[in-house]
């Protein structure tokens, strides 16, 4: 258990599902680039924020040989005056004065995939305690509030064959949700904050662009917690629970237990938050007084293109946006290109020849994809839509 320095007020920054992926160099990693940029912002932020939370999916494949991604986060991700830093002890500003703390998601668990994609998944995890934080459920406690993190588990098959689409937790062992009644009973007169990966309660929300959210839901419990989700849920009610904070899903929602869709800051019982992927920008600042929670609408950092541009000589342009059969690409000057499917794995390598190239595109499934470009000084990247 964590204890900070007293707050009579304070607030932290919620992100989840960064997925930066094992690429030696940060200005390779388009995901790390997004995070680096992110914590520009969330150190800039007044007031500054006390510490920003990340709720699961760190790395790509975390579990996968010889280190999994870890190395990649602690050596290209954070200032250089902390590279490599203990576990358990990151900071996102050199100074060392805003901390970042970690819950594991899915990905945690994850060596590779199978034939027809579908992720190859361990049951503990390896090499996110050797890298990242403690393999432990613990708690920020804080004079008014506390913050408890759960390992919500790793992937649990839905259906047989399994569904790729639907990817439930393990969920909650029974002594986790022992722990966690006795903390929250021992705690009754404070606000109280839980952060995992999956999302206990599940809604349609909205993308992080706003748009809506179409992945499928089928009720509630889809991509939620195969084990003890009940039981997590009246505990929650019994100790009178603000908010649980999630990922996993890459959208933005807040429902109740019913899984009715909910203003952020409804005032009637526990709200189940979900933060939209840190890969697409998103956050949500929680701010924490002795008498309520206060969630904010979801924000996104960095600028609104979805341009990242190293130099300001370096541009380029996709069109049309979506796009069915065929995508054109513009760079000036000219560049290698990359077509990225928004997780990071790469279907498609060319060579801009020319400063105007004409990609077929027609064997993609439909989805949002990236197309990164590149030359030996610089790199930028933008979405694009296949319908």
């Amino acid at each position: 258990m964590a204890a900070l320095s007293a707050f009579a007020q304070f607030s932290f920054v919620h992100i989840s599902d960064m997925h930066v992926s094992n690429i030696p160099t940060s200005n390779s990693d388009t995901n790390a680039q997004y995070f680096q940029c992110a914590v520009k912002e969330f150190t800039a932020l007044d007031p500054k924020p006390a510490f920003v939370i990340v709720t699961g999916d760190i790395s790509d494949v975390g579990n996968q040989q010889p280190y999994g991604m870890y190395p990649t986060i602690t050596q290209h991700l954070f200032p250089p005056t902390i590279t490599n830093p203990a576990v358990g002890a990151y900071f996102i500003d050199s100074s060392k004065t805003i901390p970042i703390y970690f819950t594991p998601g899915n990905h945690e668990y994850w060596t590779g995939f199978d034939s027809i994609h579908i992720p190859i998944s361990n049951d503990t995890l390896f090499y996110y305690p050797k890298y990242i934080a403690p393999d432990m459920d613990y708690v920020i406690n804080t004079d008014i509030a506390i913050i408890v993190f759960l390992r919500s588990g790793h992937d649990s098959p839905y259906g047989y064959p399994p569904n790729p689409a639907i990817i439930m937790g393990t969920g909650l062992s029974n002594s986790q949700c022992s722990w966690l009644r006795n903390i929250l009973s021992s705690n009754g007169n404070k606000r109280k904050i839980i952060v995992m990966h999956h999302p206990p309660v599940n809604a349609a929300g909205t993308n992080s662009d706003g748009t809506p959210f179409t992945a499928a839901t089928l009720d509630t419990a889809t991509n939620s917690l195969q084990n003890n989700r009940t039981n997590f849920l009246n505990i929650c009610d019994s100790n009178h629970v603000d908010v649980v904070l999630a990922g996993h899903e890459h959208q933005n929602v807040v429902a109740n237990r019913k899984g009715d869709t909910i203003s952020e800051n409804w005032p009637n019982g526990p709200r189940y938050v979900q933060t939209a992927a840190a890969f697409n920008r998103s956050y949500r600042i929680i701010t924490v007084d002795s008498n309520f929670v206060t969630v904010s609408r979801p924000m996104r950092s960095c600028n609104s293109t979805g341009v990242i541009e190293v130099k300001n000589s370096f541009k380029f342009f996709i069109f049309p946006n979506p796009a069915s059969d065929r995508l054109t690409i513009e760079c000036v000057p000219k560049s290698d290109v990359e077509i990225l499917h928004i997780e990071g794995q790469i279907f498609k390598r060319l060579n801009a020849k020319d400063i105007h190239t004409t990609v077929d595109i027609s064997n993609l499934l439909s989805g949002i994809y990236i197309i990164k470009v590149q030359n030996e000084e610089e790199i930028a990247v933008k979405k694009f839509i296949k319908q």
